[in-house]
């Protein structure tokens, strides 16, 4: 019996724990913020009688696109400011073309569709430039010259005043401070560096796997720099971009010691270095020292000194050139990754010390807009098509909601162009919010006779909304309670109420008429247009790296390398996104799986490849590296390239180019002759080192890309092109 009541309770328990747990979590935390801000942005206006409350909730649903982030007052005055900036330049342009409409929509279209483009390509809060563009748009009083000014000084106001709501709940209600986690995740990767620095020499699928970790990762603190506030109580904005940048150096390191495994010494470099194991022992030390300093907020005692490599000349001395370049470039890469450890060392030991955190900074430093994105500028395109397409259904239908239509197809157009986010499936979703809205119009809103049960009613609604939706579609479905036409007074009229919806509607039909024209946004189609100019910016780079070699260098070529320098990584990100989004039952012989280790291999071939362009561009003036690029060599990855850039088949390509090993081991006995006929007297050491480095990164990038080409035998790509229909 005591069992049974203790089972009862243990249940009872539970039960409570879990829905404890439910009503604090983030998510129902972040939907009741937002449902209760615009809830106050209403009733607020009701009680001032101001008009337009609206639009209030109009900004907060906009803001909420962002998802359930945290809030500020920094956040939120930036976003005032990007409002104030929209109003100038909305009411400004109305001053400078009081009678001439189509100038002033003109340029209002340019202004619009700069500030959207912004709003692409910035990779923080993308809200700030969505409120400038919308302002500028919100402030027309639908050509209306008389009292433009206020109309446009009432709908700033607005704006502001949902801005302003929503921060202050954010704030003051389970308020969530800006994460500065730079240092957590940094802590994290080195967890993950040390797992794959352990399994170096391990099984090749067991470190695709870390691989894929240690790539994540790394973009996560990337994006934890690029979003974190410029300064912090800890870090300013150039230390955490330092630390970014050693990690990221770590990472690169790892890189290359992980494909050194195919030599045959690998597990013996202490039969060629006789101090190997000291340096071994340091670095898994110090990979977990940082770890615990990171854990327990405690310095790094004891840190090791500079580490310098002894060779046992009699056994190096049996080995052949090109496993004597390989053996090399790991002791570097081993010496490198000791340096790279100590100083990472020192600079969080900076960072615990109850001293003023002081350390070298790096001069790179992360930009926060992805600039000249090709899809980013498509993207802003379409916004000025989607434009001037609503703009002519405004002049010639003049809808009930008259320029709103424009404001809301233009501004929403962010969210579909070029995503996944498919304006039918929109289309479904405002199709049950006017149902739900329609029943609410009929049933609830009549009976409704004091504010607190307005109140309640507004909150239930949003709450819906942000709760049991994704907040970046959130607003598709919040729309059906503007179109309730909320204000005080309330007037009922059903038939403007289904005028209203029917312009919602075309809005939304608009969106979806410019999914597929002028550029398709089909999967598919745009996974070949990733993968070919994977391709082609590949090439880019290593021709750029080619012409540095022999001192032939172009403008042009430099303007391409720069360009895919910035872009590669992005165009493989991409490719993974659509490979995902694939609908494979269409194309019956395409295996997804297979699809998605494809484009992970490219990742690395990308990441491997950046890292060779670097390399290269330091070794430009090493006369060994000079004198290899003279020589014929009738292997040439960019001519390889090329071809798959201009989108041939792997079946259309020249059959030497598909043994791997053949290529390799041609490579290598060409690089013995090169050995062989060498001088050695006539170079210096460091020649020989930042040589035999290079050799090393050039035969991973090889064998990266063939690990790629492979895979690509496998798919068949031209199925791609077939028509659904």
């Amino acid at each position: 019996m005591k069992e049974a009541i203790q089972e009862k309770k243990f249940s009872l328990s539970g039960l409570l724990n879990g829905l404890l747990s439910f009503s604090l979590s983030a998510k129902f935390k972040f939907a009741v913020k937002a449902s209760l801000s615009v809830m106050l942005a209403y009733l607020i206006s009701f009680a001032q009688g101001w008009e337009n409350g609206s639009i209030a909730a109009i900004t907060i649903m906009l803001i909420a696109v962002a998802g359930p982030v945290s809030q500020s007052v920094i956040k939120g005055l930036r976003r005032v400011i990007g409002t104030i900036i929209g109003a100038v330049i909305g009411m400004l342009l109305i001053a400078v073309f009081p009678q001439d409409r189509m100038y002033y929509l003109f340029f209002l279209s340019l202004f619009v569709t700069i500030s959207l483009y912004l709003t692409r390509a910035y990779k923080g809060d993308m809200t700030v430039f969505m409120l400038t563009a919308v302002t500028m748009m919100m402030v027309f009083n639908n050509g209306n010259v008389d009292e433009s000014f206020l109309y446009g000084v009432d709908k700033t106001f607005m704006t502001i005043f949902g801005i302003a709501v929503f921060t202050f709940v954010s704030i003051f209600l389970w308020p969530e401070k800006a994460k500065e986690d730079t240092v957590d995740i940094a802590g994290d990767l080195l967890q993950t560096q040390l797992e794959l620095y352990r399994k170096r020499d391990g099984e090749k699928a067991e470190k695709k796997k870390i691989f894929e970790l240690l790539q994540m990762r790394e973009e996560a603190l990337k994006n934890s720099v690029i979003n974190a506030a410029s300064e912090s109580e800890s870090l300013s904005r150039s230390q955490r971009n330092t630390i970014l940048q050693n990690m990221k150096e770590i990472d690169e390191t790892l890189m290359l010691l992980s494909y050194h495994d195919e030599a045959h010494f690998a597990g013996r470099y202490s039969d060629y270095v006789s101090n190997f194991n000291q340096a071994d022992k340091e670095i898994r030390q110090l990979f977990v020292s940082l770890k615990s300093a990171m854990n327990e907020k405690k310095e790094i005692v004891n840190l090791p000194a500079e580490w310098k490599e002894s060779y046992d000349d009699e056994n190096t001395g049996k080995l052949s050139h090109i496993d004597r370049a390989a053996l090399t470039a790991v002791i570097i890469e081993i010496k490198k990754l000791h340096r790279q450890l100590r100083d990472l060392a020192d600079k969080f030991n900076a960072i615990l010390s109850p001293y003023p955190t002081h350390f070298e900074l790096s001069k790179l430093k992360s930009s926060s807009f992805n600039w000249f994105d090709i899809e980013d500028m498509k993207g802003a395109l379409v916004t000025f098509l989607i434009f001037w397409t609503s703009v002519i259904f405004w002049i010639f239908v003049n809808p009930p909601a008259g320029f709103l239509i424009v404001t809301l197809a233009t501004a929403l157009s962010v969210l579909t162009t070029y995503s996944p986010l498919k304006p039918s499936l929109l289309i479904i979703l405002f199709t049950f919010s006017f149902i739900f809205a329609t029943a609410m119009y009929i049933l609830v809103l009549p009976n409704i006779h004091y504010g607190w049960e307005l109140g309640l009613f507004i909150s239930f609604y949003s709450f819906i909304g942000f709760y049991f939706i994704n907040p970046q579609i959130a607003i598709f479905f919040l729309l059906g309670m503007i179109i309730l036409g909320l204000s005080n007074p309330m007037f009922y009229n059903f038939q403007v109420f289904l005028m209203i919806l029917l312009v919602f509607y075309l809005f939304l039909f608009i969106l979806l008429l410019f999914y597929y024209i002028p550029f398709s946004t089909k999967p598919e189609m745009l996974f070949l247009t990733m993968k070919r100019r994977f391709f082609r910016l590949s090439s880019n780079l290593l021709k750029r790296s080619n012409t540095l070699l022999t001192n032939k260098d172009a403008f042009s070529g430099r303007l391409k390398a720069w360009y895919a320098q910035k872009h590669l990584m992005n165009t493989v990100m991409k490719m993974q996104l659509w490979a995902g989004k694939i609908d494979t039952k269409y194309f019956d012989t395409l295996e997804q799986k297979t699809l998605l280790e494809f484009t992970k291999e490219c990742e690395t071939f990308a990441y491997l490849l950046q890292m060779m362009y670097k390399e290269e561009a330091a070794s430009a003036q090493n006369r060994l590296v000079q004198r290899l690029r003279e020589e014929k060599n009738d292997f040439e990855l960019v001519d390889l390239l090329t071809q798959y850039a201009r989108n041939m088949d792997t079946k259309e390509i020249d059959s030497r180019w598909k043994e791997g090993k053949k290529i390799i081991d041609s490579i290598e006995q060409h690089l013995e002759e090169f050995f062989s006929q060498m001088k050695p007297d006539q170079y210096s050491r460091e020649e020989f080192v930042h040589f035999y480095e290079l050799l090393a990164l050039r035969r991973s990038v090889w064998v990266s890309f063939f690990n790629c080409q492979s895979l690509m035998e496998k798919l068949d790509f031209n199925i791609l092109k077939r028509s659904r229909f």
